[in-house]
């Protein structure tokens, strides 16, 4: 990975970032410095600016990570949003029904497509003139469903404190191997933060943060042993769902860090599909987008894998 710092100097002022960029690492075509713009890997005074054509002033400070070789193999067109995948685009809020496997921001591997490109991406294609736009919250990689975008700094600060109080009102889908023993339960507990060897969340004693999640039972198919299960989280914890399902035996289909064990399990054609993603999809999002608007409830639909198993089990959404 390469790190560069630049001051700008006030000959520079005035000059466009990928311009700029241009002259400092000259051995970088403008094509692959358009790209670090995309994947977010450029920081002007320590904020992460993607429009191109964004002009520095002097004294700015100017951050560049990149690698050469993940730039080289970017898979710019592997996640293509439509227009139908946008499911919210109205009082400077845009959301998205993110496909499993994008990630919702950008990551140390440069060569992965993440959601803000995406989305940046189809506004572009659409000639809509949006120049701001700021993730107000995140869904783990392989978790599809509503995510959720401001297009002002304002709307942005009054979205996250709202996520922060706790005030929106979150559903999720999980198709779960196992049969809870009631038809509604809760699980309250602790977590810990993400191990940076194993990458998995933990319950604990003591420490840690608080988290809670209120279940609910949708649908079972006894012989498969597999359950539909409603959730609501009350708190947004990394991986909560997961780990707390996880912990009552009752791990989400696919899922690779807490469920692979119960994948052979599984008959082969419901293995197959659970093998590529695991099946965890945000369904609902209710919101305020401001103080003077009611709150909007922003629905996404499951992906067709998620569908699948379901149409399989004979389970009907609610």
């Amino acid at each position: 990975m390469n790190l560069k710092t630049y001051i700008v100097e006030e000959v520079d002022s005035g000059s466009r970032i990928d311009q700029y960029l241009a002259s400092k690492i000259p051995n970088l075509s403008r094509r692959k410095i358009r790209t670090i713009l995309d994947i977010g890997g450029c920081y002007v005074n320590n904020k992460r600016v993607h429009i191109a054509s964004r002009k520095v002033n002097g004294g700015d400070k100017v951050r560049v990570e990149y690698s050469e070789a993940a730039l080289s193999t970017v898979k710019q067109k592997k996640f293509l949003l439509q227009t139908s995948d946008i499911v919210f685009n109205e009082l400077n809020l845009i959301a998205i029904n993110k496909p499993p496997g994008l990630p919702s921001q950008a990551t140390r591997d440069q060569d992965v497509m993440h959601a803000e490109i995406s989305l940046r991406n189809w506004i572009k294609e659409s000639n809509l003139k949006i120049e701001s736009l700021i993730l107000v919250h995140r869904l783990d990689k392989e978790t599809s469903g509503v995510l959720l975008f401001a297009t002002t700094s304002n709307v942005a600060t009054w979205v996250t404190d709202q996520f922060k109080q706790r005030t929106t009102k979150k559903e999720y889908l999980a198709l779960c191997y196992g049969i809870p023993k009631e038809k509604t339960f809760e699980v309250d507990c602790h977590l810990s933060d993400i191990d940076n060897k194993s990458g998995k969340v933990s319950i604990v004693r003591s420490g840690g943060k608080q988290s809670k999640t209120s279940f609910q039972l949708i649908a079972l198919h006894k012989e498969k042993n597999i359950s539909l299960i409603h959730c609501f989280p009350e708190t947004g914890r990394s991986h909560q769902i997961r780990v707390h399902l996880e912990s009552l035996g009752l791990p989400i289909l696919g899922d690779k860090k807490y469920g692979a064990r119960n994948l052979h399990l599984l008959e082969p054609a419901i293995a197959d599909i659970a093998s590529r993603h695991h099946m965890l999809h945000a369904r609902s999002l209710q919101v305020s987008p401001n103080p003077i608007d009611k709150p909007v409830l922003i629905r996404a639909i499951p992906p067709e894998s998620f569908l699948n198993i379901c149409q399989q089990l004979n389970f009907t959404l609610p």
